[in-house]
């Protein structure tokens, strides 16, 4: 059998969190599937690279060349499956080709932009609106990342649950793990120019992620504490769709001296600022999976989350929750990490350990038989 895969997402140079699901993915893959009787291709518009290129025998690449910024995966993927169409192709991305082989699968974080539209440009819900809708019409399996959007799926879009397969993400336990060398850590902060004490915020700068509450619960924070105390935010991310509330938020913010933007931190860094805070605050208003927090569970950082969708699923015993909507539960939870020592112990510990149940070698396992089984 031919299972092709597109690699566009997993070849770009700077990831965020759908690109890097796709690289943690394909490159389990092919340590699972080398000599299992199938040919597996990655699509790409571009060289391989990053490690994408380091194929096993059994595994091929298509470099299909496009001259425009738009259009790749409707067009020029599609008239790939036109001409030379694979026994199955899986997108794990949200948009299909025009043209499709008989078995396409493809991978459907969370519909938001359904539940939440508001949160969204409304270009974007018109366009995963229609994207979902042929989904739904033309995709022969669905792969999603949590029993909670797994759910939501079936019911908005009246699919049949058992076309819905539910692959929960990974971590790479080799980069986020806790780390108590203090000259690292350190060595880190200055490189970004922060100091401890400090919370930290991991995502997109967007509306979604319920920023400006996050700003707002800060401000109060400090305010109960009085003045001089130490405490800073950190925000890292880079902007998205309603960042420019989250600039008036952080201005119209007593403390805003003390609120940090680092935009995109390379992944190497991550684990030693995670290390560092005190706790992440992730106060999403919907998520599919919540990748971030699980990541700092890994790093042993205490995880304060709200209790929207997907999180109370992915988190577990590992975190505290709050209301996204409730000031007053996340600033009782922030004073009470930083002044109760044994809370912060114990977080951490239920975090390291709710987080060795992610992993990306599991998450291609549960993947494969996606692909490659058919009756």
């Amino acid at each position: 059998m031919l299972i092709g895969i597109d690699a566009t997402r997993a070849n770009k140079p700077a990831k965020t969190g759908v690109e890097w699901y796709a690289w943690h993915v394909i490159q389990e893959l092919k340590r699972q599937t080398t000599g299992d009787g199938n040919s597996w291709i990655l699509y790409a518009n571009s060289i391989l690279n990053g490690g994408l290129e380091s194929l096993p025998e059994n595994w091929y690449e298509v470099r299909a060349t496009w001259p425009f910024k738009y259009g790749w995966t409707q067009f020029r993927l599609g008239y790939e499956m036109y001409k030379r169409p694979a026994d199955v192709l899986w997108m794990p991305g949200a948009t299909l080709p025009r043209f499709l082989p008989k078995r396409t699968v493809i991978t459907e974080h969370d519909i938001g932009f359904h539940r939440m539209p508001k949160l969204y440009k409304p270009q974007q819900v018109r366009i995963h609106e229609h994207a979902m809708k042929e989904v739904a019409k033309k995709a022969q399996r669905i792969i999603t990342v949590s029993e909670f959007s797994g759910r939501e799926i079936a019911e908005v879009y009246g699919i049949d649950p058992g076309k819905i397969a539910i692959t929960p993400l990974g971590v790479d336990h080799n980069l986020y793990r806790p780390i108590d060398n203090r000259t690292q850590i350190e060595d880190r902060m200055r490189r970004y120019q922060i100091t401890q004490p400090y919370f930290i915020y991991v995502g997109r700068l967007e509306a979604k992620k319920n920023i400006a509450f996050l700003i707002r619960a800060f401000t109060e924070f400090k305010n109960r504490l009085g003045v001089g105390d130490p405490h800073r935010l950190v925000l890292i991310g880079l902007p998205g769709f309603g960042y420019d509330a989250i600039k008036r938020a952080i201005a119209d913010s007593t403390f805003r001296s003390d609120i940090f933007e680092l935009g995109y931190v390379p992944e190497t860094d991550m684990p030693f600022l995670l290390s560092g805070a005190d706790a992440l605050i992730h106060p999403s208003l919907y998520e599919g999976f919540g990748l971030t927090v699980v990541q700092a569970m890994a790093a042993g950082c205490p995880v304060l989350s709200s209790n929207a969708a997907s999180l109370p699923e992915i988190i577990g015993d590992g975190g505290e929750f709050f209301s996204p909507n409730e000031l007053e539960q996340c600033v009782t939870l922030m004073n009470k990490v930083v002044s109760d020592p044994s809370m912060k112990v114990r977080l951490r510990e239920k975090g390291i350990q709710r987080a060795k149940k992610y992993t990306w070698e599991q998450t291609a396992r549960v993947t494969a038989p996606v692909l490659n089984r058919w009756e």
